[in-house]
């Protein structure tokens, strides 16, 4: 994961290093001065014997002999670069070697690549002015290398569109959480509920160092009054020897996505099928299951990490190497599907994936806005944080979050609050050219980055109306209008709590399913959106049995008429499907109204409301034997017809189980 990968890369870089000694001994060199040479040649013995120190010190004498001594300047830099990039100044160091190979010969084509490496090392500090001009120098030049020039074209591209960029800051001060957050080593990838009274990350406990790769693990804390508790290790069956981290967890916190990588010595363990591998547990209680592997339609033999999953846990975003992308990671996507497994992962495309890297998708709990890390986009230099709404029909670009969000450095990890008011990421500080500190932090969210679509959300728990025991069920919520299923999950099999997320800009009908209990229904209108705290509701289910009367919520009717809205076939759709399950019983459909207007007219309209809907259940394969309807006016209130909220209670449909008939 991340710190896994930057200690093994010193690794990597360490016998890709040794390349630098394998150059042949070349007959002329940019300098006469014989001792320049010999203090050279040493030094390139003791290279060719990995004793860096020792030949790093041969260069240093060989520079100071000449200071117009190309080779050995370009030696040193490469050494700073490749093997030697965490020690102090390494940077500053590789910047001081190219200068001097330029002032002594600006015009050499050996050397004038140089321009375009040194304008990347700016344009990694922030000195855009500098990585511009060193840019340009190399242009101004002529070289035919396609390639070189396509890197210093993008520089220029770069810094002219950062300088542009912070003309116009946005709005942006974060703060580091309190403690006793931010208390480990280092901690990252915050995530958190829909409620943002638990938040889960990646921790390290004590530094790493050359020898001894960090220790990655998932740490939980809890608000509580206003509070966070001490970070905790997740669970033991969770945290290993291994690396977890960088997870994701669904708005209710029942579900968490996490990464698994193989050991510090190499073996795989835990059934891992790539470099790094998605898990996932499902929390019932207060206890998480077993972590099982995601498979083989999301996890490849390459690498997969940094998970994001929708508020109801049924559609994954992640970060991949696999083949078949548009570059190098791209961001990919899963569904899982009604049997419980997920369907073979996606490439999200050109609106979010290009020939660079794209890494940490964060999905909002709105299920479209999509935020991401990306070094191929239009950016301000490393890694920028972007944001597309992915079901827009105009498909518009990928929009960077602009400056101060975005700066010179590596943007990574951002997560959103549900009403899209705050934001959470971590706040790195880097010493020559290392993580020194990793803290998190949080943002009241700019305006101009806000998702477009908010949300809210309904919390409680399910349980029966007779034993009060808490139940699990299965929760469904529908937008009335386009008839679509926004949102599945199941309330907790031993508590019975569950939490469903509620999108601004669309009615909901929310249905309540157990097998053995009555047909249960809610409805939320959110069409012109709300900004209100989120609700609270404890759901009853009554087991089925004669006599038992429940509310048809989400029925719709012009004012005074009784012709079915067409956004009223989600709910009878449902009603449909419970008497099919259940062909035993017999029932009445009864309208009612409030106390407003002629009694003999409201008496009427509801009758002629419920012979619509008894007749939409027979026409849609109910036996009309099983089936009667009334219309009872005003004299059955459900609440009193004094407050408009009252009335609005009494202008309903409702189905009375009448009789079981054997099976």
């Amino acid at each position: 994961m991340k710190y896994q990968n930057q200690f093994w890369l010193f690794f990597l870089l360490l016998i890709a290093g040794l390349l630098l000694t394998a150059q042949p001994t070349q007959a002329q060199y940019s300098t006469k001065n014989k001792k320049a040479i010999k203090y050279y040649q040493k030094a390139r013995e003791y290279l060719r014997k990995r004793r860096y120190d020792e030949g790093i010190a041969y260069l240093e004498k060989a520079v100071k002999k000449d200071n117009k001594f190309l080779e050995a300047h370009y030696q040193l830099a490469s050494l700073y670069t490749r093997i030697f990039f965490n020690e102090p100044g390494a940077g500053k160091k590789v910047i001081g070697h190219y200068q001097q190979i330029l002032m002594a010969d600006p015009s050499n084509k050996r050397y004038i690549h140089l321009n375009v490496v040194l304008g990347e090392q700016y344009l990694k500090d922030g000195k855009y002015n500098k990585a511009r001009n060193s840019a340009r120098r190399y242009l101004d030049a002529r070289i035919n290398s396609p390639k070189v020039n396509f890197r210093a074209e993008r520089i220029i591209k770069t810094c002219d569109y950062a300088i542009n960029g912070m003309k116009n800051p946005l709005p942006f001060k974060p703060t580091q959480l309190p403690k006793p957050l931010n208390t480990l080593y280092f901690q990252y990838f915050p995530v958190l509920t829909a409620d943002q009274n638990t938040m889960i990350f990646t921790g390290v406990k004590n530094p790493p160092s050359r020898r001894v790769a960090p220790d990655e693990s998932m740490f939980i804390s809890y608000k509580k009054n206003g509070q966070w508790s001490t970070p905790a290790s997740i669970a033991e069956n969770i945290n290993t020897a291994d690396n977890e981290g960088t997870c994701s967890i669904s708005a209710d916190g029942k579900v968490l996505v996490y990464t698994v990588c193989d050991n510090r010595r190499g073996r795989v363990s835990r059934g891992v099928i790539g470099g790094c591998d998605l898990f996932i547990s499902v929390k019932v209680g207060d206890k998480w299951s077993e972590p099982k592997n995601l498979g083989p339609n999301v996890n490849s033999r390459s690498w997969e990490s940094q998970p994001s999953l929708s508020a109801d846990g049924n559609t994954l975003y992640f970060a991949s190497r696999r083949g078949g992308g548009k570059g190098g990671l791209d961001i990919w996507m899963s569904k899982r599907g009604a049997d419980g497994k997920w369907m073979p992962a996606k490439n999200l495309g050109e609106r979010v994936n290009t020939p660079g890297d794209e890494v940490s998708p964060f999905i909002h709990v709105n299920g479209r806005t999509l935020y991401f890390s990306s070094d191929g986009h239009q950016g301000y230099g490393g890694k920028d944080l972007f944001s597309v709404d992915l079901f827009s029909l105009t498909k518009e670009k990928a929009k960077n979050l602009g400056y101060p969000v975005n700066d010179h450095r590596d943007q990574v990890g951002l997560f959103i609050t549900t009403d899209g008011k705050k934001g959470f990421y971590t706040q790195e500080e880097m010493v020559n050219g290392r993580i020194a500190t990793s803290l998190l932090a949080s943002f009241d969210m700019p305006e101009e980055i806000k998702p477009k679509i908010t949300s809210n959300y309904v919390r409680g728990y399910v349980y029966d109306m007779k034993t009060k025991q808490k139940l699990e069920a299965a929760i469904e919520l529908v937008d009335v209008n386009t008839r679509q299923l926004q949102t599945s999950v199941k309330s907790d099999a031993k508590n019975g709590s569950y939490l469903i997320v509620l999108n601004n800009g669309a009615e909901y009908a929310l249905e309540v399913k157990r097998q053995g209990y009555a047909f249960k229904s809610m409805t939320f209108n959110y069409a012109k959106g709300k900004d209100e705290k989120p609700l609270e509701i404890n759901i009853g289910l009554e087991p089925i049995g004669a006599g038992v009367v429940f509310t048809i919520n989400n029925v719709f009717f012009e004012y005074n008429k009784y012709a079915l809205l067409d956004k009223s076939k989600v709910e009878l759709d449902n009603l449909v499907k419970f008497l099919k399950e259940n062909p035993e019983i017999n029932g009445e459909v009864s309208g009612h109204t409030d106390n407003i207007g002629d009694k003999a007219r409201n008496k009427e309209l509801s009758l002629q409301r419920a012979h619509s809907v008894r007749d939409y259940l027979v026409e849609h394969g109910i036996d009309a034997s099983r089936l009667v309807y009334k219309g009872y006016g005003d004299t059955k209130p459900a609440a009193s017809n004094d407050t408009e909220e009252g009335r609005a209670k009494n202008r309903r449909m409702e189905f009375k189980i009448l009789k079981l008939n054997k099976k």
